[in-house]
């Protein structure tokens, strides 16, 4: 058995069990525990977004299908900051609010209704965003333009503003405001903006990038055929986006190259895990934090399409792990927006025991804090803060001797922590078309060895950490003691 960060790296363990852990330059982590604290919006999460405004106020938004909210200072309830005039939203069932910032106006828009915008410090509640915008899907920006991607009228077209302002969306020379139709490639899934846009079709992927009149963008198909499937698989970080296409999941590196991050690794698991007919209930995130892209989508277990896995791959070292298996409705980064001191938790709660993270949680660690958040089943709002999950990692069958069948008597895991007491569990056949047999748990001893004494051609660990456990990571399987047997 090689260390466990090499055998991922190999295909050698499979995603399917490898739980609640994210890969790491080390090895595995452990994933914590998710922990709700926000009062309950009124329905499904369908949305949300963390921004900071010009005088540096951090603020988290929310959609759900009919209203729009603001999470209060202390992040532990939401507001109804909903438009005052024009009636309740009409997201669709399988729609999403989609959110951008530009200056201090935070738009809000879901494919139905008019674009909204909310100016941070100033507004009350939502409005409609002046200028006449087109009703659209996806909202973004590049430099000084605000862009609207999948037109309600025209699947295959965006609109930018005018230059610098953002109440302006009317065609002009002057102001070069424009819009773009893409002739072939399908329909817009999806928009990344920065110094340059990104623009997702179901089968292209094009570069957006500011020239000056009178062209204005300038626009290059930097993929012919491949392009996205599911549209809110996209998720972007510095000069990385990644999203997921019909054939697997891929990275766009600098605006132009595009890379496999799934291939022989997870893709075809992917598609014999995902409830495909539950595509819109899938979500993403980065986690800059640990430099991780997390996916959450429905399993085929899984209830009425609610998501109920999380995936994670760690672009520095290219490994793939199942993050979380628990049912939820959405995820996304939020930011903290409150600085706690001890003094200050009072706030929170009266009572050490009534806080509602740990005491040692990121959540009190200042504002602006980056955490990976998620909304459960009750449409609260939490962090992924709490003690660690149970794990569990499983390696691919091993043949430990060529040509023969082996005694397995023993093996370490290799689990940093101060309290933890990693198990093993062998399975083993003789023979690949065989069912595997499982012998018992067996739990570390005081020198950290796992006695188990099985006798096959493959042996199988399956190693497991109890919830709640204290430790840094998880390297590998070391000190196998075994013997030789006979080839029959």
């Amino acid at each position: 058995f090689q260390s466990m960060r090499e055998i991922s790296a190999a295909g050698r363990v499979r995603l399917s069990n490898v739980l609640n852990v994210y890969p790491s330059e080390t090895g595995f982590k452990p994933f914590p525990s998710f922990f709700n604290v926000t009062s309950a919006i009124t329905a499904r999460a369908q949305g949300a977004f963390t921004t900071r405004g010009l005088q540096g106020t951090i603020v988290n938004f929310c959609g759900d299908a009919t209203k729009l909210y603001k999470e209060a200072s202390d992040g532990l309830s939401w507001a109804d900051v909903s438009r005052a005039a024009g009636g309740v939203y009409a997201t669709a069932a399988d729609g999403w609010w989609d959110f951008a910032i530009f200056g201090d106006y935070t738009i809000a828009t879901n494919g139905v209704d008019v674009p909204q915008y909310y100016q941070l410090d100033v507004s009350t509640n939502f409005a409609l965003l002046a200028g006449s915008p087109p009703t659209a899907n996806f909202v973004g920006v590049i430099r000084d333009f605000a862009v609207l991607a999948r037109r309600s009228t025209a699947f295959n077209r965006l609109t930018w503003s005018a230059i610098n302002n953002v109440a302006d969306w009317a065609a002009s020379a002057t102001t070069l405001s424009d819009a773009q139709d893409f002739p072939d490639g399908g329909k817009i899934m999806g928009f990344v903006g920065g110094e340059f846009g990104i623009v997702f079709l179901e089968r292209g992927i094009w570069r957006m990038a500011f020239e000056g009149p009178p062209t204005v963008f300038r626009f290059d198909k930097i993929a012919n055929f491949l392009g996205c499937s599911l549209e809110r698989s996209i998720a972007a970080y510095e000069n990385l986006i990644f999203f997921r296409a019909p054939s697997g999941f891929y990275m766009i590196r600098g605006g132009s190259e595009i890379v496999s991050i799934g291939n022989g690794k997870c893709d075809l698991e992917f598609t014999d895990t995902f409830d495909a007919n539950y595509r819109h209930r899938v979500s993403s995130a980065i986690d800059p934090i640990r430099n991780l892209y997390l996916i959450s989508f429905p399993s085929g277990a899984a209830s009425s399409g609610t998501p109920n896995l999380i995936w994670a791959y760690h672009w520095p070292t290219g490994q793939w792990s199942q993050a979380v298996s628990a049912d939820h409705e959405m995820i996304y980064i939020a930011a903290t927006q409150t600085t706690y001191t001890i003094d200050g938790l009072d706030a929170a709660s009266g009572t050490i025991d009534g806080l509602p993270y740990p005491i040692d949680s990121s959540f009190y660690a200042g504002e602006g804090h980056l955490l990976p958040a998620a909304f459960n089943t009750s449409h609260q709002q939490g962090f992924f803060t709490g003690t660690s999950l149970e794990v569990t990692i499983e390696t691919v069958d091993t043949q430990l001797v060529t040509g023969k069948k082996a005694l397995l008597q023993s093996l370490r895991p290799m689990v940093e922590g101060t309290s933890a007491t990693p198990s093993i569990t062998i399975k083993y056949r003789n023979r690949l078309q065989d069912a595997s047999s499982s012998g018992s748990a067996v739990a570390a001893n005081s020198s950290g060895i796992c006695k188990v004494r099985r006798k096959a051609r493959y042996h199988r660990a399956t190693m497991t950490i109890p919830a709640a456990s204290t430790w840094d990571r998880a390297t590998g399987l070391d000190d196998l003691v075994f013997t030789a047997m006979g080839s029959r």
